[in-house]
């Protein structure tokens, strides 16, 4: 057995943190009791992991949060305030650190570190600057579901739109997911199983496991491109689920089928969950599992029609609130268990470090979760922050900032009163409380004032604003 520990992260795409197949207690708590998610392969890396049920998305939006993670820092010092600005590639990276360690270092699937560009190295065969730069020795990178899209039309076509333009699949699905963008539809994409996206990530990512070299650790990163919106199932996969019915979306008044909707969400997870376990599959294969730590989570969560929104980029849980489990239980990590105190998404970076024996002296914003998975801690942070203040690509997002203990969540947005939720009684923040409990608004507003300082003078005064923009005590 290698000293160091190989790893496993598999990281989709819009993963909102209640949608998991949790124990009773914590469905429950989450208010999601109602749901019905078949995981197996997920559900078995809890039981032999650690699950953190209160983890929140740094920025939820995917080219910072990814940013965040990749750095080790937090939103306000990542340098990647919106999905229009490439990652600063002199930023040092913890996958940098495994490279210089030994490690092959290894990714497939949407990294959106170069999304401004829609650039996607030369077409996956392996060889990709920038990404080597940031620190992978092994990569196959590809388009997000929209940006095959958007580079296809623009004669800049990624792997998987070279891959279905040689098949003769690619003008059929541009023009397929071009009516999604006006139609919120869960009709079944015209894409059979074996050219869905996220299969095809999969081949590539049991590819690479069989190819690192023997005699050298090995870290790899799966992005699957789901469950992010369009909801585009193959028809395979809407006829499994057409006759399921899920929990109802919060405060959810709009026309549309939101069952329709949450049917392919639930599908898109499921067949997550199998592709997870092809890749267990390949790494015990390989003769690897008894040396591997597996991690699970995603970038940010989708909204999924609660208050009649969907998607990501708002300070809402849906949107902010992600999974992350983690199964060190072979290097002594405990085993079966659910930890509710608050974590960060970027978090990783510190913990992966720590189980490599390594460490990030410029990461600012993560804290490895070891202790936590040894047994020796219960509670890493005192609380986690989520915030975003910048346009996205299409539409302006109003800034916002959102901090909670595990139990209160106050969120502060520009131009707005103040909101403050019991997540114990409220998880789906339909009572704002703030009026009533304003020792407990003031107490979280401190505390995100204490989070890490921000680097750029600009991004600072813009967070000041925000800081001060609050009614308090609004309703």
């Amino acid at each position: 057995m290698l000293k160091k520990p190989n790893f496993l992260f598999i990281f989709p795409d819009q993963h909102r943190g209640d949608w998991m197949p949790y124990s009773r207690e914590t469905m429950e708590r989450l208010g999601v009791s109602g749901l019905t998610l078949e995981m197996p392969n997920i559900r078995g890396i809890m039981e032999r992991g650690v699950s953190f049920t209160h983890v929140v998305s740094p920025a939820p939006v995917c080219a910072p949060a990814r940013a965040c993670l990749a750095s080790g820092r937090r939103y306000g010092s990542c340098r990647v305030m919106n999905n229009n600005v490439n990652y600063d590639y002199t930023l040092q990276t913890f996958y940098s650190l495994l490279k210089q360690d030994g490690y092959s270092v290894g990714g497939v699937g949407k990294f959106d570190l170069n999304k401004a560009d829609l650039f996607w190295g030369d077409g996956g065969s392996g060889h990709h600057e920038l990404l080597d730069r940031v620190g992978f020795t092994h990569t196959y990178d590809n388009e997000g579901k929209f940006d095959a899209i958007w580079a296809y039309y623009d004669d800049k076509a990624g792997p998987y739109a070279n891959y279905l333009a040689e098949r003769g699949l690619m003008k059929t699905h541009a023009e397929d997911m071009v009516r999604r963008l006006s139609l919120n539809t869960d009709a079944p994409t015209p894409l059979s199983d074996e050219d869905y996206c996220d299969n095809w990530i999969t081949g590539h990512g049991q590819d690479m496991i069989r190819d690192f070299p023997v005699d050298k650790p090995w870290f790899l990163q799966v992005n699957f491109a789901c469950p992010h919106d369009p909801w585009d199932v193959t028809v395979s996969m809407k006829e499994q689920y057409k006759n399921r019915t899920y929990p109802p979306a919060a405060e959810h008044t709009l026309a549309e089928d939101n069952n329709g909707i949450r049917q392919n969400y639930a599908a898109m997870l499921e067949n997550i969950d199998r592709n997870v376990g092809l890749l267990i599959d390949a790494v015990q294969a390989r003769g690897d599992l008894e040396n591997t730590i597996i991690i699970y989570s995603s970038d940010h969560g989708e909204l999924l029609g609660d208050h009649n929104q969907y998607g990501k980029s708002k300070p809402e849980q849906g949107s902010i609130h992600v999974p992350l489990v983690i199964d060190a239980s072979r290097f002594g990590g405990v085993q079966n268990m659910e930890n509710a105190s608050p974590v960060e998404m970027q978090d990783i970076a510190a913990t992966v470090l720590e189980y490599a024996g390594l460490s990030m002296e410029t990461e600012l914003g993560s804290v490895s979760l070891k202790p936590v998975m040894d047994g020796e801690k219960t509670q890493m942070r005192e609380y986690c922050v989520s915030e975003l203040i910048s346009p996205v690509r299409r539409g302006l997002t109003v800034p916002f900032g959102t901090v909670s203990d595990g139990r209160y969540k106050l969120i502060m947005t520009t131009g707005k009163p103040d909101r403050l939720y019991d997540l114990a009684m409220d998880p789906f923040e339909c009572q704002n409380i703030s009026a009533e409990q304003l020792q407990i608004v003031e107490r979280l507003k401190k505390l995100f004032d204490e989070r890490e300082p921000l680097g750029n003078p600009g991004v600072r005064k813009l967070f000041e604003k925000l800081r001060n923009s609050g009614t308090r005590g609004a309703n």
